[in-house]
């Protein structure tokens, strides 16, 4: 797992490539620590090149948006592939985080 952060006017867009799972989360969640706290941050993930996603790594996901949120931030996931896609459908999450 890979993440590359591009920060531009209060919008920060985090791009992750490879498998978000069990062995990768906490170092993801360890690289995305330093934003939770950011007011009024536009948060995008960019799963564009995202493979997987385990049901750990959506409660990382989940505890960021509400972080995010919490500081009048927003935050959304786009370029998401069909598998991925499927995830998030299959647990309910699609309408919490994924744009059209």
């Amino acid at each position: 797992m890979k993440t590359t952060f591009t920060e531009t006017d209060g919008r920060l867009v985090i791009a992750v490539e490879g498998e978000l799972d069990t062995d990768t989360c906490a170092q993801f969640q360890q690289d995305i620590a330093p934003f939770m706290d950011r007011k009024n941050l536009a948060v995008e993930l960019d799963f564009s090149k995202l493979e997987y996603i385990s049901s750990k790594a959506l409660r990382v996901l989940i505890s960021f948006q509400q972080a995010v949120f919490l500081n009048g931030g927003s935050l959304k996931i786009t370029n998401v592939n069909d598998t991925v896609h499927e995830i998030f459908n299959l647990t309910g999450l699609s309408s919490s985080f994924l744009t059209e």
